[in-house]
Order: structure tokens, then C-alpha cells, then sequence
């Protein structure tokens, strides 16, 4: 065997290794964390407007009113706290925005992560969103979703009394989110 085949790395050579692979790990770990936040800001925002549009969708097929309201057990809704605790989809046979015992439950959906952010504003209520048998809304509002620590990944959900949900990064009249508030 010759010499240069049995030679092994030197201190020199593998501290430089160490170095180089050292710097391209602490570049890269920050931008993976920003990609799986955003990946998980993503997934809330079509959670939620799956959400929407089955609670639509439901209204129309069933020519019922049916609600979307945030919920902390899964079964009634509430006033109390924000959307990120959950929520639940049914159908309103009696019109009156609560659920009933009798009122078949659509859909159940669990707390989101405690680093997700979502509030919902509009001119009416701000624990439901009521659909008429056509598919409306009696009002406007805007759903935010976001992640205090990637702030400039927010998203908005901007719903119209047609009933339709559009995907934005800012709130209505260009305004940007605020995910402090």
C-alpha cells in the first residue's frame, strides 16, 4: 500500500470542514424555521376557508341557514376568547345563530397552534359568520392569520356578503396586518 492511499484527514482539513459546515447550518436553520412558520400560517388560512366555503356550500345544498362560529368545546359556540380555539360548522334550522341539540353538527375543527393568531372583524357579529339558504352573508369581514414571529407572513381572509372568501396580505383599503393587536 502506498502512502497517499492510507493518509487520513489532518486537523487542519477537518477543522475547516467543521467551520464551512458550521456557517452553512446557521444560515440555513433560520430560513427553514421562516419556511415551516409559513408553511404553518398557510395551512390555518385553508383550514379556515375550507371552512368558509363548506359552510356555504351547506346553506345552498341544504337551502338552510348554516353558521360558522368559534368554539372552545367543539359542540356550542362562544362568545368568549378568539377563533383560534376552534370551531364548528352547522346547520341553523331555527335561525337563531346558536346550536341546538337537534342541529346537525357539519364540522368540528380543534384548536390551532398556540403560535397562531386568528381574529375576525366585521360590521356584525364577530363570533359567527351566518350563510342564507342563497349563499350570503348579512355581512362583510376580514379573518387574519398570523404568527407574531413571522409577521410579514400574515394573511387575510376577506369575506363579502356574496358569500365568497378572497386570500390577501393586506386588510381591505391596503392596510397592513398587525399581528400584535
Amino acid at each position: 500500500m502506498s502512502y497517499s492511499m492510507s493518509r487520513g484527514l489532518s486537523l487542519l482539513e477537518l477543522i475547516v470542514t467543521m467551520a464551512i459546515s458550521t456557517i452553512i447550518f446557521s444560515i440555513t436553520i433560520p430560513v427553514m424555521a421562516g419556511l415551516i412558520n409559513q408553511n404553518r400560517i398557510a395551512t390555518q388560512v385553508n383550514h379556515l376557508r375550507t371552512s368558509l366555503e363548506l359552510t356555504r356550500s351547506t346553506a345552498i345544498q341544504e337551502n338552510e341557514h348554516a353558521v360558522i362560529c368559534k368554539s372552545d368545546d367543539g359542540e356550542r359556540c362562544t362568545r368568549q376568547g378568539e377563533w383560534n380555539q376552534g370551531w364548528i360548522v352547522f346547520v341553523d334550522n331555527d335561525h337563531d345563530r346558536r346550536r341546538s341539540e337537534d342541529e346537525r353538527l357539519v364540522q368540528v375543527q380543534q384548536p390551532l397552534p398556540s403560535t397562531t393568531q386568528l381574529k375576525y372583524r366585521a360590521f356584525g357579529s364577530r363570533h359567527y359568520v351566518a350563510y342564507r339558504p342563497i349563499g350570503m352573508t348579512l355581512t362583510n369581514g376580514t379573518f387574519t392569520v398570523c404568527n407574531p414571529a413571522v409577521p410579514d407572513r400574515a394573511k387575510a381572509l376577506i369575506l363579502t356578503k356574496t358569500g365568497r372568501v378572497r386570500l390577501s396580505d393586506k386588510l381591505p383599503g391596503s392596510k397592513p396586518i398587525n399581528c400584535v393587536n
